[in-house]
């Protein structure tokens, strides 16, 4: 990546991720997959990656960023353009394929991108996925486990008296919600307003006795916050698969087939909502907040009697989310931001 290119794409101060890793790992199909709504099977011939690929996202205040696709194994020192690059990177993304054993190569490259990455920006953080457990060999989640603990304990011994960066580790397919929920942690730390997002939404759900709430990217499906409360996978994937409903509809009632339209056309409606009953005794209740951002709630079907004091709290939410953007937006002081 030239000088010239750099310059170019870190002419603002845009969030950025930085997606590396091995020939064939995955990185361009998880892209396709995650921020361009394109089906896993359709990514199955894709060409390698010839040279470095920037995806933008910009949705509104909160969910804005680009990504970096790199060709497998680019080489990272300390040159002028790397420390121009990851001064300006908030996340770095390791993708390692897990069909590929014994990992060495894959492993020792992290190592020394951690390191110098690290050493150039110590603010940087790390996400390792361990991709395409999707093969016969994965059908067991303590196998996924266990090749997750060996590949970390690796790394840790690889970077040891190195450098003490946070590393995050995931187990993650296109074929399943994995990589959309380990997309949503990187997402996340990009956003400096996480801490406000998730206090509104603990105040939210304690305030209207509800079980769980997510603040949803329409477009992606990844989420931005939710209350601090653990998050299982099977809530998100609930949520998840609510916001397929919601466009799946849409679609049947004309609006255009590309994703972001459809997000955005719903979007328009300040007062679209969705409501679907589970055979469990809880529901889904979806009601859009903002721009290409939905709110998803899990609650007790007995604690839905009074909807419209749940739709006044989710209006000081709103409030609250307005206030937020209204912050965010300011011009800053003339300091840079990750």
């Amino acid at each position: 990546m030239a000088s010239g290119d750099i310059q170019e794409v870190y002419n603002d101060d845009t969030p950025k991720v930085l997606l590396c890793g091995p020939h064939r790992g995955g990185k361009t199909s998880i892209l396709k997959v995650v921020f361009q709504k394109m089906s896993p099977h359709e990514t199955l011939f894709f060409e390698t990656t010839p040279k470095v690929e920037v995806t933008s996202v910009a949705r509104n205040a909160l969910v804005r960023f680009k990504v970096l696709d790199f060709p497998g194994f680019t080489t990272f020192d300390e040159s002028s353009d790397h420390i121009v690059l990851f001064n300006k990177t908030g996340a770095v993304v390791f993708v390692i394929d897990a069909q590929e054993e014994p990992y060495t190569e894959a492993l020792g490259r992290a190592s020394k991108m951690i390191e110098t990455a690290h050493r150039i920006n110590p603010k940087i953080s790390f996400d390792i996925l361990i991709h395409k457990v999707d093969g016969d060999q994965f059908f067991s989640e303590d196998h996924k486990t266990e090749i997750m603990k060996d590949i970390q304990a690796k790394l840790t011994e690889e970077l040891s008296d190195k450098v003490d960066a946070h590393i995050a580790y995931y187990c993650t397919s296109i074929y399943d919600h994995t990589i959309f929920e380990a997309f949503s942690k990187v997402v996340q730390r990009l956003i400096p307003q996480l801490p406000y997002l998730e206090q509104s939404l603990d105040l939210l759900i304690t305030n209207s006795r509800m079980e769980k709430a997510f603040l949803f990217d329409v477009v992606s499906k990844v989420y931005i916050a939710s209350d601090p409360q653990p998050v299982d996978l099977q809530s998100y994937e609930l949520c998840s698969d609510m916001i397929d409903v919601v466009i799946d509809v849409s679609c049947i009632y004309g609006l255009a087939e590309d994703g972001n339209s459809i997000a955005s056309s719903i979007a328009c409606d300040a007062k679209s909502s969705c409501i679907i009953h589970l055979n469990n005794g809880t529901l889904l209740y979806l009601r859009e907040v903002d721009r290409c951002l939905a709110l998803v709630c899990i609650l007790r079907e007995e604690n839905f009697d009074r909807q419209h004091l749940l739709d006044y709290n989710i209006g000081v939410f709103k409030e609250a989310l307005t206030e937020i953007f209204r912050v965010s937006q300011k011009p800053s002081d003339g300091s840079s931001t990750q």
